[in-house]
């Protein structure tokens, strides 16, 4: 009898051994193309599984995360889908534009295209769409330009539609630098006290790109020769959006191209001088109370009482009730204060180096031309004034007489520290 009940139990573990295993196989099989991925600096759960195409949920029950806001540098992570061990290095991101595939990406970027492939898991031939990241290695990017006295010229890797670079340069001695942005003319100050760094604003126009656009930095040898470099710069697209404006017939008139010409000649004027001293080194403040929300961003594409979009809003305006204080930014002068047929009562605030802040439609003016600003100090208040369909702030800023998204002033310190 005891021999019959160990029978039976051999027979009955086998079975279940059996069991178990065609129960496991589908597992194991779905597992097979598994790959691993070491966390690096600046990495999230979200960005990792887009990069690899996976879904999140995906990820974090393979690696039986449970919050998956908390990854740590040096984690290893599972990889559903991949055949192998996925790089794992400090990585930074570009921006590609229009037709790009990877394999341009890395010609553009001297590049190695098997290393990108396996960074983002696209192939080579793969067409992106404009303004797709796409990772390089950190520790692989580009040289920095130099030549002659001229040891490095820096400047981002990316710029967007109406947005605002900084190009710096660092030489062997004072040099007496001059550059082209795709034409427009720049001059440089000292960046500190050095006498061998130097830098200069490089602002995007709105409407520029997306595309390669060339940047030409000049200076004059010893012996009076002209030594220059270029280099082709991407921009990318901004994103901005379309609006249309129906303005009262009272207001229409203001639409005449001969006043908006006269007005603007005006202006442009002004903002096209370029002051050899900088006033203002950190972050912008806002130049009206948080509590007034944005009515209409820097960037929209505008069409006027069923015309073209063929214009832009070249400035950020705030919705506001007349009579609202509005405040400097930064510390300034005064280059303009006065009424104006377009833009109602108008100040332009000179920040220096080109920099030159507006505010339009007023309904007063409470500073003079030539008076020093600093910032808080009130400079008048909300009103309806010129091309205007109601009460509101409108604030523009222009560099070397190109607009410029302002709100990039509030979260970037765009000058160098003292």
């Amino acid at each position: 009898m005891p021999e019959m009940a160990l029978l039976a139990l051999l027979v009955a573990l086998g079975l279940w051994f059996g069991l178990y295993a065609g129960l496991s196989a589908p597992r194991a099989h779905a597992q097979e193309n598994v790959g691993s991925y070491t966390v690096v600096a600046g990495d999230t759960l979200f960005e990792i599984a887009q990069r690899f195409g996976v879904s999140l949920d995906a990820l974090v029950a393979l690696n039986n995360i449970q919050d998956p806001s908390l990854i740590r540098v040096g984690q290893v992570l599972l990889i559903p889908g991949a055949s192998h061990n996925l790089a794992a290095i400090p990585t930074t991101l570009v921006q590609t534009l229009p037709g790009d595939t990877l394999a341009l990406v890395a010609q553009r970027y001297n590049q190695d295209i098997n290393l990108l492939t396996s960074l983002n898991n696209v192939s080579a031939t793969t067409r992106l769409f404009p303004g797709q990241t796409v990772r390089l290695p950190a520790d692989q990017a580009p040289p920095p330009l130099r030549f002659g006295a001229v040891r490095e010229i820096l400047w981002p890797a990316q710029l967007v539609q109406g947005r605002t670079g900084r190009l710096t340069i660092i030489t062997e001695r004072p040099l007496d630098l001059t550059a082209d942005w795709n034409g427009l003319p720049l001059t440089f100050l000292p960046a500190d006290e050095s006498g061998v760094r130097y830098f200069t604003f490089l602002p995007v126009p709105a409407l520029l790109g997306p595309g390669l656009f060339p940047l030409t930095v000049t200076y004059t040898a010893g012996n009076g020769e002209q030594l220059s470099r270029q280099q082709l710069i991407p921009v990318a697209d901004g994103g901005y959006d379309s609006q249309i404006i129906e303005l009262p017939p009272d207001r229409a008139s203001l639409l005449d191209p001969t006043l908006v010409t006269s007005e603007t000649a005006k202006v442009v004027a002004v903002w096209s001088q370029v002051s050899p001293t900088l006033w203002w080194r950190e972050q912008f403040w806002r130049p009206i109370a948080d509590q007034y929300r944005t009515t209409s961003p820097f960037g929209t594409r505008r069409s006027y009482n069923g015309g073209p979009f063929n214009s832009y809003h070249a400035g950020q305006d705030f919705g506001a009730p007349a009579g609202v204080t509005v405040t400097a930014p930064a510390a300034g002068i005064v280059a303009l204060a006065e009424p104006l047929l377009v833009r109602g009562n108008a100040i332009l605030l000179d920040h220096g180096h080109g920099v030159f802040t507006g505010y339009w439609h007023l309904s007063e003016l409470r500073v003079a031309p030539g008076q020093q600003v600093a910032a808080g100090d009130l400079l008048g208040l909300v009103g309806n004034t010129g091309l205007s369909t109601g009460a509101h702030l409108h604030w523009e800023m222009r560099i070397s007489g190109v607009a410029v998204d302002p709100m990039q002033f509030l979260d970037e310190p765009l000058a160098p520290p003292e």
